[in-house]
């Protein structure tokens, strides 16, 4: 659900014009509670349009229809393939767990930074991918690269990270954040289309199971899973390690 969430947030906040699919965005987070018990003419009846409207604006924003979109909510908030819960930290656990991670980070051989370094000096484009609430930290390495003389891309909304992938070719360079693995996951309308992607491709992550995709031409492990409830604080650790290689 949570990815959903700032999908549809993301679509009504970057709309220029308030059109029939601003609209049904609008109308699908008015009823997000509902939407795992809609069909989609219940659905259609609560935005106001015809059903063909609304599997025309799922597939715009990545999904392969309503129903594919519907089962996205399936998935709680704040949780994710290896999280049981996500509650809140005593101020000890929180530097405990944040100390772990900055341990894990201080052991990323330096040989491995200067690779990526070298990587994201030599791309030509670089697209930079982070889902759910770590769009935000997305953005800040897109900010340190600009300070660095590097532009690269950051789309908020969901639909235009997947329309990117499309376009890349093999002297580009795709940056993933997905910290617990949640691109895993059958409700997630994106793997297959990352893996059609050309292009080399970073993955930043606590998990270890994505590096069994064979997907990724090299992999950050920069914090542990269950240490997740920090991984906003880990994130800016290591961006500001690639900062000072580069």
């Amino acid at each position: 659900m949570e990815q959903l969430i700032y999908t549809l947030l993301a679509y009504i906040n970057n709309s220029l014009n308030k059109d029939i699919n601003y609209h049904v965005a609008k109308g699908l987070l008015e009823h997000i509670h509902e939407l795992e018990s809609f069909s989609l003419e219940s659905a259609a009846d609560a935005c106001h349009v015809a059903p063909s409207t609304i599997n025309r604006f799922c597939k715009r924003i990545g999904f392969r229809n309503f129903s594919s979109m519907r089962n996205s909510v399936n998935i709680p908030i704040g949780a994710s393939l290896h999280e049981a819960n996500n509650t809140p930290l005593h101020t000890n656990e929180l530097f405990m767990q944040l100390n772990e991670n900055l341990a894990i980070i201080d052991q990323i051989p330096t040989e491995q930074i200067d690779r990526i370094v070298q990587r994201i000096k030599k791309s030509n484009r670089i697209i930079i991918l982070g889902f759910e609430k770590y769009q935000v930290q997305a953005m800040e390495l897109q900010k340190k690269l600009l300070l660095l003389g590097k532009l690269s891309e950051c789309g908020t909304n969901f639909f235009k990270q997947m329309d990117a992938l499309t376009e890349l070719d093999e002297d580009d360079l795709i940056i993933t954040i997905s910290i617990q693995g949640n691109i895993l996951s059958s409700y997630f309308p994106f793997i297959e289309k990352f893996k059609a992607a050309k292009g080399q491709k970073l993955l930043i992550t606590f998990s270890g199971e994505l590096g069994k995709l064979a997907v990724f031409d090299e992999i950050i492990q920069c914090g542990k899973i269950e240490n997740s409830s920090v991984s906003s604080y880990t994130l800016l650790r290591l961006f500001d390690v690639l900062f000072y290689r580069y």
